[in-house]
């Protein structure tokens, strides 16, 4: 009875813990990786492909305007529902003001670049196929959204996109 009580708290505990997230563990005092952009507020910088063969780095973009970095994969339907928000927000007046960076995670780009074409995703795909960058971002679940403000600190890092990005640019 003892032992199942102790399994029992332990896996509450666990859940609290996945449920929690990196952002309340590190107000809690716990650390990314030196290199998490996160960790300092900074982005860390990277340079991938597109779904197009174009490679894109982080840094073409600071310092010109805030940059939203979108987390996501095919198989979350999550990232799916947010496509046309996404979208709107990309071909809207705020689009000209915010660059959207949509990062995959760990899939291969034929399959990227089926779902680009019939989600009609219009903001520039990344490819971070061996999971380098999202490792960086200490990315532990997908979607996850990240605001870079144009001086290169990170402003926002959520798993859902804000409700108004007026405070943050």
């Amino acid at each position: 009875m003892i032992h199942r009580k102790s399994l029992a708290v332990l896996l509450f505990l666990l859940c609290g813990v996945a449920i929690a997230g990196p952002d309340r563990l590190l107000a809690a005092g716990g650390a990314l990786p030196a290199d998490a952009g996160a960790a300092t507020e900074r982005p860390a910088d990277f340079s991938l492909l597109t779904v197009d063969g174009q490679r894109v780095a982080l840094n073409r973009f600071l310092g010109e305007k805030p940059v939203l970095l979108v987390f996501w994969a095919t198989w979350c339907p999550e990232c799916r529902e947010a496509v046309p928000r996404i979208n709107a927000l990309h071909d809207g007046a705020l689009g000209r003001r915010l660059q959207i960076l949509g990062i995959n995670y760990r899939e291969s780009r034929e399959k990227v670049a089926s779902a680009v074409k019939a989600r009609g995703i219009r903001y520039p795909v990344l490819l971070d196929d061996g999971g380098k960058v999202s490792g960086g971002y200490g990315i532990v679940g997908i979607p996850t959204y990240i605001l870079i403000d144009r001086d290169g600190t990170i402003i926002y890092r959520k798993h859902v996109l804000p409700a108004d990005f007026s405070p943050y640019l």
